[in-house]
């Protein structure tokens, strides 16, 4: 079960974000006895794929499934990336990973290597901090930076 920070950034993601993040997305790549399917783009729940001491696991993590190589998603993922930025002090998060790139908690900015699931070139992954696992009161200034965000780019 997801913390209340997790839980709270979903649903102000889910009611306040663009259109796209409430669009489902085709996901073929699953693990093997599974099928294909439509997925949500938001995602707390650890999949079957996770174990041990995985933050989705311990309901520290949120995904936001925007993938790189769409112009689109790419886009809107980079403006809530930015958001998550510039809310890093009201958000306590520890960690934000975006296509190739990920940012500490003193909002520094390092390169993310590997293979694609590592560098997350289809998801946004931010995550929590234990000790903030039941964090409020950022909730209106995240809203407030959603709303700006389109709901598609020309």
């Amino acid at each position: 079960m997801a913390g209340l920070v997790v839980n709270n950034t979903e649903k102000i993601i889910r009611e306040n974000g663009p259109d796209l993040i409430r669009s489902q997305y085709w996901e073929d790549n699953v693990p093997k006895g599974q099928q294909p399917g439509w997925k949500d783009r938001l995602q707390s729940a650890a999949g079957p794929h996770k174990s041990g001491g995985d933050p989705h696991i311990a309901g520290r993590a949120l995904d936001i499934i925007l993938f790189a190589d769409k112009t689109n998603e790419r886009l809107t993922a980079e403006r809530i990336v930015s958001a998550f930025l510039n809310l890093r002090e009201q958000m306590k998060w520890i960690s934000v990973i975006y296509n190739g790139s990920e940012w500490n908690k003193f909002g520094g900015k390092m390169p993310r290597g590997g293979d694609a699931i590592n560098r997350h070139v289809t998801h946004i992954h931010i995550e929590w901090d234990s000790a903030d696992i039941n964090l409020t009161g950022f909730e209106d200034a995240l809203a407030a930076e959603l709303m700006n965000i389109p709901d598609t780019y020309e």
